[in-house]
């Protein structure tokens, strides 16, 4: 078992790869020499399996490939179930979220949270350069998963996570596109766990191209926000539903 795995997706980020491993060498000696990195390459055409063996050659990892592109969701959902660690860090390949934090992520799940999430929504956090109408949505879908959710959060959309091994197994997520980054996150909090938000800045990516399809995305949220709603009302419904019990009988026979 390996104490601590960053899990990272990636699907034709063949720009950013020398960056981003140029940006973890930095940070994985603090973790640990146990620390391994898993990316899953999401069916990129682009080489970025290819570099990523010449870039990470300084670290501890290992590649997964998806033979066709299925989704960040997707990618995650394959990484998870080939990890056996005690602490999973996840997070996005462009670096819109600096991996030098997650010292600060481990250090909140430490003190008893289940998973610590980025939250650039926090008022403590922060974004930066990502185009005013596409934070606006995201953070009214924000605003909507706070109005139905049991524990309350500024951002429910950040892949830049900290998971407690333990909890792993509770996660679900049917989504294999961006939906399902907020998927897990919400079936972890459905199923008991104590979440915790880092105040986090958000950048525009540097390189390469976001693959979010903003209209399909904010679709299929407000679709599993219903499914959530309704699924709260049959669990008030049951929960609230008087239990019968048997009168005794008036006579013996």
């Amino acid at each position: 078992m390996s104490n601590i795995v960053v899990l990272i997706p990636c699907f034709n980020e063949v720009e950013g790869i020398p960056q981003l491993c140029t940006r973890l060498s930095k940070v994985l000696p603090e973790l640990g020499k146990d620390t391994e990195v898993v990316f899953v390459d999401d069916g990129s055409t682009d080489g970025t399996s290819d570099l990523i063996r010449r870039e990470a050659a300084s670290f501890r990892y290992r590649i997964i490939v998806h033979e066709h592109n299925k989704g960040i969701g997707a990618a995650f959902k394959t990484g998870f179930s080939a990890i056996d660690a005690d602490i999973v860090v996840t997070m996005d390949s462009d670096c819109t979220y600096d991996p030098e934090r997650i010292s600060e992520l481990l250090t909140l799940l430490r003190d008893g949270n289940d998973i610590v999430t980025g939250s650039p929504y926090h008022p403590e956090g922060e974004v930066v350069g990502v185009p005013g109408w596409r934070l606006m949505l995201s953070r009214s879908l924000s605003l909507m998963y706070w109005c139905i959710l049991p524990q309350r959060l500024y951002t429910y959309t950040s892949c830049f996570r900290a998971y407690r091994g333990t909890v792993i197994p509770k996660l679900s997520a049917e989504s294999d596109g961006f939906l399902g980054v907020a998927q897990l996150l919400v079936s972890g909090i459905l199923n008991g766990a104590k979440v915790a938000e880092l105040p986090a800045k958000l950048t525009r990516r540097q390189f390469g191209q976001s693959k979010i399809k903003i209209v399909r995305v904010i679709l299929s949220h407000l679709g599993y926000i219903a499914h959530v709603v309704v699924q709260q009302v049959r669990r008030h419904i049951l929960r609230s539903r008087p239990t019968f019990i048997p009168s005794k009988p008036m006579y013996r026979q």
